[in-house]
């Protein structure tokens, strides 16, 4: 591996390293960046730090700070409603585009792992079956057959997938039964996808993405979060 390689290669891993810590919340909003600490906690030198960091800034998920530094953004309400808006409306078209290309033995076996979990809601409660969700999703988008469509909503895929692990990581015990109410929305989307129904399948869909919306800003709203700061970054500063 030549040296331009080698460079790219390492600020590549420096990149998806704190990308995955941001949208995963182990990096949390707010927390402060400057290129020397994370040179100390990575052990490489400024460039690809600074290549990772200006990139973060182009995902949206960071913004400059004073003095050299940069800081990840806040989750707030308003952000949160005007991506699932944007959300809504370009999953609608893509389910509208892929219905019928959807490959359908796929979308019965989610049906059955679905119907299986909502039968032990305390077993799945316990052991959220994320992948569920992101399956789901996934075939939506990528049967659609619009590179453009697909490309506009992988980039706010990593801003979404960050709010909604809000929910993951914060929500209250109270309110562990939404895991289950998620679960029958999802399988009436699917249902409604394995009927050949775009009305049944789209409506589920809007239900589904506007009762996530408000439980991320529900939670927002409770009282400020505490985040928790993973220990590989617990230099940084919060």
């Amino acid at each position: 591996m030549n040296s331009t390689n080698q460079f790219k290669g390492i600020q590549h891993q420096v990149y998806e390293s704190l990308l995955n810590s941001i949208v995963e919340l182990e990096i949390p909003p707010c927390t402060r960046l400057t290129i020397q600490k994370l040179k100390s906690i990575y052990n490489v030198s400024s460039t690809p730090i600074r290549g990772s960091l200006y990139k973060l800034v182009e995902d949206d998920l960071i913004e400059n700070g004073p003095s050299k530094s940069f800081y990840v953004k806040e989750i707030n309400e308003i952000d949160v409603r005007q991506i699932f808006s944007l959300r809504l409306v370009l999953e609608r078209l893509a389910l509208k585009e892929s219905i019928n290309k959807m490959d359908m033995t796929v979308i019965s076996d989610l049906i059955l792992r679905m119907r299986v979990h909502l039968k032990n809601p305390e077993k799945t409660k316990a052991n959220v079956p994320y992948d569920i969700d992101y399956k789901l999703h996934n075939e939506i988008l990528k049967n659609c057959g619009n590179h453009y469509l697909i490309g506009v909503m992988k980039k706010i895929s990593t801003l979404i997938k960050r709010m909604r692990n809000v929910i993951k990581y914060y929500l209250p015990d109270q309110q562990k039964d939404w895991i289950i109410k998620e679960m029958g929305e999802h399988l009436a989307i699917a249902e409604g996808i394995l009927n050949g129904s775009f009305e049944q399948s789209s409506s589920a869909l809007e239900n589904h993405v506007m009762h996530s919306e408000e439980m991320i800003c529900s939670i927002l709203k409770i009282s400020k979060i505490e985040y928790k700061i993973a220990q590989t970054f617990i230099e940084l500063e919060v």
